[in-house]
């Protein structure tokens, strides 16, 4: 979808002109003006109901109205979801070019940079995954979107939007590849290609390199496979002082190991390196951006997850690469034995912040459902930002806790730690688990995204199939601790 900055709605070459409205609420005087300009009745009958549209037409152009449901809860959340509805209405109405006003949402009152959201959201509402298609069909989104007015950084705003739309369809895209294409080594592909586009620093390590570098934690979940492991390591400035590191778990797809998960909706495991997807779609959006504010270092532990003659059994021991001993009881906790091994490397790098992103636990679905994440953060400042900055995108975290009494029984009887503890509160204990990982004095926040880095459903901004969660928490994370106050933010 091209999108275009356009002085008026009479330079935008006949596009139909997009207005928002909630329940009961009337059209600003502006507004009024618009849709008076272009010959259709301000007055005429619009619930503003959520999911509602309605296309008008007058004698100087045509507007479609979406409504933004009740007045007193529409917020950002809200916004989003009548984007959503636009994008996919219009295909329905066979509108190829929308243009929407940046002054009329700023009249919808809503915190933040409406018309950079808007731009973001639109792009993820049209998105479509079609790589393995013989025949794609036809877009079913606006074939160009335009922003009429706005200040003299328009196209800066614009530039980042799009920016991080296109860091978020990324990661669903590699969510959505299947695991015989979005291999280890296919992930390693993209972070390098990310490296030579933007610049950026990377490595790939191989199976013989992570066993050598001590990561016995992670080999114990590669042993069993075929398709070899790449424990990949991006820097977007390597002499750019304390940086901030991600750690995404790249588990490319997860049978279980000889733990066998159960054959139902097994399919969907090759989204087990949705962690992983988010670090490289933020990565592409800081390259797209023009670089970071701030170092920025993310590490993909990425490997299959299969049974076969030399996978691990449970019951054995291995040893992290900070000299702690696993008894592994479940080789399906697999997740937290690579995520181990990378907090543990992480320690290089002297990291200011550490933040590990992974489709962990089953317990967290259980615990919160499919439409929230769960933080545990070891400082409430760190806990704070990433609350605060996913809900200012639409991706939502839930606080919860690193009690010292949750570690008791992850104690083992043969080795220092066992992989997995009770099932009630597998969550934390999975977290607790982590926790052991993490290099002395460095802030670390463990962000379980099982739930919301895949949905079934077509609402929204989302389409079914990986979400992209992670990637615009990252992105809001990083302008936060940029020096200036967060230029990055949008």
């Amino acid at each position: 979808m091209n999108i275009e900055i356009f002085r008026s709605c009479d330079e935008s070459g006949g596009a139909t002109l997009v207005m928002f409205r909630a329940e009961g609420v009337f059209w600003a005087g502006e507004d009024r003006e618009m849709l008076v300009a272009l010959g259709v009745d301000p007055d005429m009958a619009f619930s503003g109901k959520a999911g509602r549209t309605r296309l008008c037409s007058g004698a100087a152009g045509s507007c479609f109205l979406v409504g933004l449901g009740k007045a007193d809860e529409v917020d950002a959340d809200a916004f989003r979801s009548a984007v959503g509805t636009a994008v996919r209405a219009a295909a329905g109405q066979e509108l190829a070019r929308l243009a929407v006003d940046a002054g009329h949402l700023d009249r919808l009152g809503l915190d933040g940079d409406m018309t950079a959201e808007c731009v973001t959201d639109v792009l993820l509402a049209g998105y479509r995954f079609t790589t393995f298609k013989s025949d794609p069909g036809e877009d079913d989104a606006p074939v160009s979107f335009a922003i009429l007015g706005g200040g003299d950084d328009m196209r800066v705003r614009l530039d980042r939007a799009m920016a991080v739309a296109e860091g978020v369809r990324l990661a669903r895209d590699l969510v959505n590849t299947p695991s015989n294409v979005a291999t280890p080594e296919h992930l390693a592909g993209v972070a390098s290609g990310l490296a030579a586009q933007y610049g950026f620093s990377v490595q790939a390590f191989g199976p013989e390199e992570i066993i050598a570098m001590g990561m016995g934690s992670f080999a114990s979940v590669f042993r069993g496979s075929d398709t070899p492991a790449r424990f990949i390591v991006l820097d977007s400035d390597p002499d750019g002082g304390r940086p901030l590191v991600f750690v995404g778990k790249g588990v490319t797809f997860d049978t279980g190991g000889i733990s066998l998960k159960p054959a139902a909706k097994m399919h969907e495991m090759k989204g087990d390196m949705a962690g992983a997807a988010a670090i490289l779609g933020l990565f592409k959006a800081i390259g797209l951006a023009g670089g970071s504010p701030r170092r920025v270092v993310g590490l993909l532990p990425c490997t299959e997850n299969v049974p076969g003659s030399r996978a691990t059994k449970p019951g054995d021991v291995v040893t992290a690469m900070n000299g702690k001993t696993v008894e592994i009881l479940n080789t399906d906790a697999e997740g937290r034995l690579i995520l181990a091994d990378a907090l543990a490397y992480s320690a290089r790098f002297e990291p200011e912040i550490l933040v590990d992103l992974a489709t962990l636990t089953g317990a967290c679905l259980v615990a919160l459902g499919t439409k929230v994440a769960a933080v545990f953060a070891t400082t409430a400042e760190l806990d704070q930002r990433i609350r605060e900055g996913g809900s200012r995108v639409g991706e939502r975290y839930w606080p919860m806790p690193l009690w010292a009494e949750y570690g008791v029984p992850l104690k083992s009887d043969v080795a220092d730690l066992k992989n997995i503890a009770t099932r009630e509160g597998g969550a934390i204990y999975a977290a607790m688990f982590l926790k052991n990982f993490v290099p002395e004095g460095v802030d670390w926040a463990h962000l379980d995204i099982a739930g919301p880095a895949w949905t079934d459903e077509n609402v929204s901004v989302f389409r079914p199939g990986g979400t992209g969660f992670g990637v615009r928490t990252l992105w809001e994370l990083v302008g936060a601790y940029a020096e200036d106050g967060g230029e990055m933010a949008l």
